[in-house]
């Protein structure tokens, strides 16, 4: 090692003592100082959504969302602009021969995914990819398509025929409460929390791309929802280490089948309770948006949900019901500090191979990456609600690329750790530490070796991760 490299070392310790003791201090605090650290900790409860929102922002139009407008070559026919917008703006001018970017095509390249056994990368073998499939076996068995945003499929299907007459005498709020929350828990849920719906969290209109039609909450949908429930289902710490390889694609995969099975479970309860009921994953409406509303944690710079203790590990199903809730009983959204974090870390756009997540210092009305100022080409996007808005094409142009999806912005957070008791401590005191430790800590998680991604070394540890044994 040379000396500039022994003084570089150096400093990074004298660094990370700082930093031990800003967080120690900080325990200190939490520990004696009484209500208002411990409230920062647990998520300071907010009356109302915990970011700036504009009074013109309307509902999201499903024929606008990407994965829905990528799977309906209807939709394509009537905006053929949008494939050759964005085709410009990725590729630039199309030479003789070549044809523009088409999202139809590389959605269906996902679809129908070759064997691939003669590729022997590093995360991208037969291996990778068979265990990928094999993840997405139980939603493509219980709800077909719902990742892709398809309504009305399989469990998550709008039939409410199964609701018995006999309502399920819940004494209070409490009571009910209690019983979804138990169940959603034997369900295999790792977080629940209950809202109130939000019309502007909802697609509308809501798109069918099986049978090319647009459906209205209104006349479609089998009943007027009062309550959604959230779920949040963790995925596998050292399958997403793989990212953007394919194992963790396949935990991403896993966790889809797993939400699927719990919103699904979890309706079909409450139907037996006597109450109207439909799952969802990725249809109907913004997942992270209801996640923030009931309360399981706030928005990201990589427009995730980040959970604390679970950070942006997690997939997202819900439950619209007409079972209600006294006003007081439903859980609230809460500041935990992970956006001011995120505003001086940015660690996940420095790592998105597809430079899709905004590098902006604050969050923001709309987006302010170039070219989003053109209608035909930030139709996915959704101005008006003050957050960092990022190109969601981008990344999926990476992941039809890649040969899966990626997960790279969700294996290089710094809330993405496993569950040790020092990374939950370090969890804590970022709640209410400012902006300086904010970075201080990004550069200690990189450090200690935290949040690499394309490390074939993750893709081998991973496909030893469940054999304790020895072969000598």
């Amino acid at each position: 090692m040379s000396e500039q490299e022994k003084q570089a070392v150096d400093e990074s310790r004298r660094q990370l003592l700082k930093i031990g003791a800003g967080t120690i201090a900080g325990v200190g605090v939490v520990a004696g100082a009484g209500t208002w650290i411990k409230q920062k900790v647990e998520g300071v409860e907010q009356d109302g959504y915990p970011v700036e929102i504009s009074p013109e922002l309307k509902p999201k139009d499903q024929r606008d969302v990407l994965l829905t407008f990528a799977c309906s070559p209807a939709l394509a026919a009537k905006h053929p602009e949008r494939n050759l917008s964005f085709s410009l703006d990725s590729e630039g001018p199309i030479k003789p021969g070549e044809k523009a970017f088409n999202f139809q095509q590389h959605c269906q390249n996902f679809l129908t995914a070759p064997e691939r056994a003669d590729n022997t990368k590093v995360g991208y073998t037969q291996l990778d990819y068979a265990l990928e499939e094999a993840c997405w076996e139980g939603m493509n068995r219980m709800a077909p398509m719902q990742a892709f945003g398809f309504p009305n499929q399989g469990m998550f299907g709008w039939d409410q025929s199964d609701v018995v007459d006999h309502k399920y005498p819940f004494e209070d709020s409490v009571e009910m409460i209690s019983a979804i929350k138990t169940a959603a828990k034997t369900f295999g849920a790792v977080r629940v929390g209950i809202c109130r719906p939000d019309k502007r969290w909802n697609y509308d209109p809501l798109y069918d791309a099986i049978q090319e039609k647009t459906l209205s909450w209104e006349e479609d949908f089998p009943f007027e929802p009062k309550s959604v429930i959230v779920m949040l289902t963790d995925m596998d710490y050292e399958a997403m280490a793989c990212a953007p390889m394919i194992p963790a694609s396949a935990t991403a995969a896993m966790g889809y089948s797993h939400n699927t099975l719990q919103a699904g479970a979890m309706a079909k309860f409450l139907r037996r309770l006597g109450y109207p009921a439909v799952g969802s994953g990725n249809d109907l409406g913004n997942s992270v948006a209801y996640a923030i509303s009931a309360g399981l944690g706030e928005g990201a710079r990589n427009g995730q949900i980040i959970a604390p203790g679970l950070g942006p590990r997690v997939r997202i199903s819900k439950v619209y019901t007409n079972l209600e809730l006294d006003d007081a009983a439903y859980d609230k959204p809460r500041d935990f500090g992970i956006l001011s974090f995120c505003e001086n870390c940015k660690r996940c756009a420095e790592s998105c191979p597809g430079k899709a997540i905004s590098m902006d210092d604050k969050p923001s009305m709309g987006s302010t990456l170039p070219g989003h100022d053109d209608p035909d080409y930030n139709w996915q996007g959704q101005p008006g609600i003050r957050k960092f808005h990022n190109d969601a094409k981008k990344c999926f142009k990476f992941w039809s690329d890649n040969g899966g999806d990626c997960g790279a912005c969700i294996s290089s957070c710094p809330w993405n750790k496993p569950d040790f008791w020092h990374h939950r401590l370090i969890d804590g005191s970022n709640t209410f530490t400012g902006g300086a430790v904010h970075s201080m800590m990004k550069q200690a998680d990189i450090l200690f070796g935290y949040g690499n991604v394309n490390d074939e070394k993750a893709v081998k540890k991973f496909w030893r991760s469940g054999f304790s044994g020895d072969f000598t």
